[in-house]
């Protein structure tokens, strides 16, 4: 019984931390609680002296929203009408087939319409205005200028790899 009372006092006074009032918890050991003592059940009422504070939304930017359009980080930097059938399409279009390697480092690409080209390094590539930078074994590098969010030029290596067919076997045809 005394270990009941026990569990009964720290639950009247945790709600009394919690709501400000005591409340009877199982009628007769409430009264074991206040020992014959009436409770009064009060709850303070918020006192005018200090002002309410409201948030005013309209034309202020949403909080939750970032400060920066990540969308539009990075914008290409507009370019002319294209010179070559080269510049026609966009890099990713392009499909490497083919590398010679003698002496001078050769390309071959294909367009979305299926026309090859043979490039060099220096050669432009793409819509973008992106120019060959270097010519591997099994991969082009083709540097392609952007603008950054603060609209200073920055380069982006974009690589195209050669891909090699495989026949049934696994033998390279």
């Amino acid at each position: 019984m005394v270990a009941k009372l026990k569990q009964l006092s720290l639950l009247a006074a945790a709600t009394f931390l919690t709501f400000g009032v005591l409340v009877p918890a199982y009628g007769s050991s409430a009264h074991a609680l206040n020992q014959g003592k009436e409770v009064k059940k009060t709850i303070a009422a918020p006192s005018d002296s200090q002002p309410s504070f409201k948030y005013n939304s309209l034309g202020k930017p949403d909080p939750f929203r970032p400060f920066i359009n990540f969308n539009a980080i990075e914008r290409p930097i507009p370019t002319k009408e294209p010179k070559t059938p080269l510049q026609r399409y966009s890099l990713n279009q392009f499909k490497l087939v083919g590398i010679l390697i003698a002496g001078r480092h050769f390309a071959m690409v294909e367009d979305p319409e299926q026309i090859s080209y043979t490039i060099t390094e220096g050669d432009q590539l793409g819509n973008l205005s992106g120019i060959v930078e270097e010519i591997r074994e099994n991969e082009i590098v083709v540097a392609e200028p952007y603008l950054d969010i603060y609209d200073q030029q920055q380069i982006r290596k974009i690589t195209l790899k050669l891909h090699v067919e495989e026949d049934q076997g696994g033998k390279i045809k």
